[in-house]
């Protein structure tokens, strides 16, 4: 269970590795992708300990992507907040990706679910 703070690239802990060597975690707040189509699905889940927000942006291709970032508004004190996208991402060339955390607060017992399926696409 992470602690995540404003601004901070979330940790990511591989479970399962790649046996092809095109999807590498290449420290602890990367993956390093080789060029091609890929599926990705996060998922994210935190508590506050008072009324706060989480916004959740993946980074890839060399720039933030809001239109695939997760957003969650608490009201009360220990709220839990959670979210989770799907998209497609195309990396013309090796690209690293990120999680960046934002909030107004920090939060405790962060957990991070991330997947990466190499799509088999034409050309």
């Amino acid at each position: 269970m992470g602690q995540y703070a404003d601004g901070q690239l979330i940790s990511i802990f591989p479970s399962v590795g790649d046996p092809t060597g095109q999807i590498v975690a290449s420290d602890e707040t990367h993956v390093q992708l080789d060029p091609g189509t890929y599926l990705v699905s996060y998922g994210v889940s935190v508590i506050f300990r008072t009324p706060s927000y989480m916004q959740v942006t993946p980074f890839y291709n060399g720039v933030a992507h809001l239109e695939t970032g997760i957003y969650f508004a608490t009201s009360a004190n220990g709220s839990s907040a959670s979210g989770s996208a799907h998209f497609i991402l195309v990396a013309a060339q090796q690209t690293l990706f990120s999680l960046t955390f934002n909030s107004s607060s920090t939060a405790t017992d962060g957990a991070v679910t991330l997947s990466f399926l190499k799509l088999n696409t034409p050309g």
